[in-house]
């Protein structure tokens, strides 16, 4: 399981922010470092137009069309059902 801590690199040095993974100091850690690449504006705009597209089509589609009663519907999503790990 991959576990993620955050860190700043200072040079040679990781600082940790926030809590220190756990391990043996007589030992080193090994390590994968991902450094996030900042979003722009332009892939900001593209993602949001992308977005925009997908929900245009989602509204094309009417999915409600086949509930007649709104609030029967609501209602039946609603109803209580019996909750995992708990008896009644």
């Amino acid at each position: 399981m991959l576990r993620t801590y955050k860190a700043l690199l200072k040079g040679n040095v990781l600082e940790w922010v926030g809590p220190i993974p756990e391990y043996n100091e007589d030992r080193p850690l090994n390590v994968s470092v991902t450094i996030p690449e900042k979003e722009t504006n332009s892939d900001k705009i593209k993602r949001g137009k992308e977005m925009a597209s997908i929900l245009k089509e989602l509204s094309e589609t009417n999915p409600f069309s086949g509930i007649n009663d709104p609030v029967q519907w609501q209602r039946k999503v609603r109803e209580d059902r019996n909750q995992p790990y708990r008896e009644d």
